[in-house]
């Protein structure tokens, strides 16, 4: 089995946030650490413990994966250097992308994302329709698009659960109206919306379907559809991962689709 490049949609806040006792303990300890006492403390443990989870996907053969921060942290710019701080440990398997707010003002937006980009060395930029209540199509979001142009990265979206704002059809436009952009539809509908991520995908040879959360029956329609090209494998989080490669097994692909949805895809889209 050839190592899978996975677009790891985990909200790594769960992970790797510090955690404390609440006020309901502040009368068993003397001394209330700030938060920078906190993130000295605990966030090694914390990027130990994720690289332990990370084993889990080395039992199935995974050979990389990729990671995102938390969707809403207090703390943006220490949320995303918890994940570069992942990526420093484990630079050839584990590659970061941003998430951020799309009603950020326009030049704190784009600033915060070109740090992360030329400093960080993140290479994607996600949508997350559902967490911020947004749809691809507002005003808010096009600033998405236009800065992953200039930055010359690829967008994620997120589809499936968070309607009406995060339907795949939702994507059409917004690639009709930046072909030099390559997107990502994160879940390809999450099994309710399949047939539309598929459409998306036909109208548009810009689009890349990633089926995790998605049905076994929607994947083979989308590979004897589009061909296996545009169509990434995932997990979404690392305990799917046996179950995602299982819905590929199941398909007894040939070796060269295999390979195209198992690594050869998120070597295009991503640049790797």
């Amino acid at each position: 089995m050839p190592s899978a490049y996975i677009n790891l949609s985990l909200n790594a806040n769960k992970f790797l946030q510090p955690q404390w006792p609440d006020s309901s303990h502040r009368n068993q300890i003397s001394h209330v650490p700030s938060h920078q006492e906190k993130e000295r403390t605990l966030q090694p443990l914390r990027l130990q413990g994720f690289l332990d989870r990370l084993t889990y996907f080395e039992e199935w053969g995974i050979g990389g994966t990729w990671l995102q921060p938390g969707i809403m942290p207090v703390d943006y710019k220490a949320a995303h250097k918890r994940v570069y701080a992942l990526t420093k440990k484990r630079p050839d398997s584990i590659w970061g992308y941003t998430v951020l707010p799309p009603y950020w003002e326009t030049s704190q937006y784009e600033s915060f994302i070109k740090w992360t980009v030329e400093e960080l060395g993140f290479k994607v930029l996600k949508l997350q329709p559902y967490a911020f209540c947004t749809s691809p199509l507002t005003p808010q979001s096009q600033k998405v698009f236009e800065t992953a142009v200039k930055l010359n990265i690829p967008v994620i979206i997120h589809t499936g659960n968070g309607m009406p704002c995060a339907l795949p059809s939702l994507a059409i436009p917004v690639a009709k109206a930046y072909p030099e952009l390559n997107i990502v539809l994160a879940h390809s509908g999450a099994g309710i919306y399949g047939a539309e991520a598929l459409i998306a995908a036909q109208q548009c040879p810009n689009i890349t379907l990633e089926p995790s959360l998605t049905t076994v029956m929607d994947i083979p329609s989308f590979i004897r559809k589009l061909g296996a090209e545009p169509v990434m494998f995932g997990t979404d989080i690392p305990l799917n991962a046996s179950a995602e490669l299982g819905k590929y097994k199941a398909l007894h692909l040939t070796e060269e689709p295999y390979a195209w949805v198992h690594e050869g895809t998120a070597r295009r889209v991503f640049r790797l």
